[in-house]
């Protein structure tokens, strides 16, 4: 899949989030969008059809990205954002829920499977029984990482992935996403972190 923003600028109350913005996205491409967190965000929203744009347009294989159309287009797509919201609730327990959307339907519940893909990222496979309030910061988002990027989407948007990170998490992070553009997914990264810029090939100044 292609994934594209041609002209696009948002608006948000007046205020200009983003303008002018250009760039295709195709499998294994990395793309580092950097700027200020606000417009980075509406950026990524923009991808999943779920903010307006004043002007330009994002498609998918060239079929515009809508309110309408991205209810579909989002089965191709998974998202983290940069603020966790699994608060009260273990690993296993997301990982269950995640598991039974109709969307992955495809894939069988393996709790041996799930461990092995949080080990790609350092956590602990014992981490499936916490809850994602009684790790530390950096540990939560690594295993939410994980949760979002172990189906087979043709997209990853990463919001900010290691804002909670030291410079161990960074490199494991980094590494995932080298991972990934090597299995053809195109990511679409929100960062300022100078360890993911250098494994992005592609760059997008907002």
């Amino acid at each position: 899949m292609i994934f594209e923003f041609k002209n696009a600028t948002a608006v948000k109350g007046g205020e200009t989030l983003f303008s002018d913005v250009s760039f295709v996205a195709q499998p294994g491409d990395a793309v580092a969008v950097t700027g200020n967190t606000e417009s980075r965000k509406a950026l990524q929203l923009a991808m999943l059809g779920m903010r307006p744009l004043k002007s330009g347009w994002v498609s998918i294989d060239g079929e515009p990205v809508t309110a309408t159309t991205g209810t579909y287009f989002r089965q191709f797509i998974a998202y983290q954002p940069d603020s966790l919201d699994f608060e009260g609730l273990t690993v296993q327990e997301v990982a269950k829920s995640q598991f039974a959307l109709k969307v992955n339907a495809d894939y069988a519940y393996s709790a041996k499977a799930v461990a092995a893909e949080l080990m790609r990222l350092g956590v602990a496979d014992d981490c499936m029984q916490k809850g994602f309030d009684e790790m530390e910061e950096a540990v939560a988002q690594r295993a939410s990482l994980t949760l979002v990027g172990m189906f087979e989407r043709q997209l990853l948007l990463l919001d900010n992935p290691t804002s909670r990170q030291d410079e161990v998490g960074c490199r494991l992070v980094a590494d995932y996403i080298m991972q990934k553009r090597s299995e053809g997914v195109a990511l679409i990264v929100a960062t300022g972190d100078q360890t993911l810029l250098a494994v992005c090939n592609k760059r997008v100044n907002l």
